[in-house]
């Protein structure tokens, strides 16, 4: 699943998404360091499928098209991220929750790996879904375009599990990001909506 709205943001085909990590905030320094050190396996685990774009950490913020950030309490949400977009910089959040249970922080890389999927221009797996109770697809407001195909293990899922890149998910995001305008300099679509693409700054 893609699109946001009126358009399917992506980064423009090799970019080098480039982040880094803050430590203010986490509980310990060996919290932040911990989370980094995750975030950096995730970031790995995507390059190595060559999509078409390159995740690389950074030491300084300014060269950063995100930061990982603490970002306390929020329930029971682990972590939280954003779509391709021409900010200077965004965040990638990782709350309480990931370090309090232990299913969850010895798998943080794999939690990463989903919210790294959003930071490609993913979205949710059930994007497109019906809520059966109030006949209304459950994320409406930010309107989901389907590309691949539906795969309920799709590392874009929500399970009980840690989530995991399928093969799916490495065969649509590059189909994604192998898309490119037509001869007459119109962006590419996926079903009727186009395709954005935003330079990292």
């Amino acid at each position: 699943m893609v699109g946001l709205n009126k358009e399917c943001p992506r980064w423009a085909p090799g970019s080098v998404i480039k982040w880094v990590a803050w430590t203010q905030g986490f509980k310990t320094p060996e919290d932040a360091t911990y989370a980094a050190q995750q975030l950096n396996i995730a970031a790995t685990k995507w390059n190595e499928l060559d999509i078409g774009v390159k995740f690389e950490w950074v030491e300084q913020t300014q060269d950063a098209v995100f930061a990982l950030c603490h970002g306390g309490s929020n329930g029971g949400t682990l972590a939280s991220a954003f779509f391709p977009n021409p900010n200077d910089l965004n965040v990638l959040m990782v709350y309480n929750a990931a370090f309090s249970m232990p299913k969850w922080k010895d798998n943080m890389w794999k939690v990463f790996t989903h919210e790294l999927g959003h930071v490609l221009g993913l979205r949710h797996e059930f994007a497109v879904d019906v809520n059966l109770e109030t006949g209304k697809v459950v994320e409406a407001s930010l309107k989901a375009v389907q590309l691949g195909p539906r795969n309920k293990t799709s590392v874009m899922s929500y399970s009980n599990k840690p989530p995991e890149i399928q093969q799916s998910d490495a065969e649509s995001t590059r189909a994604f990001y192998a898309l490119r305008e037509d001869e007459q300099g119109n962006p590419p679509l996926v079903g009727l909506t186009e395709v954005q693409d935003y330079v990292p700054m």
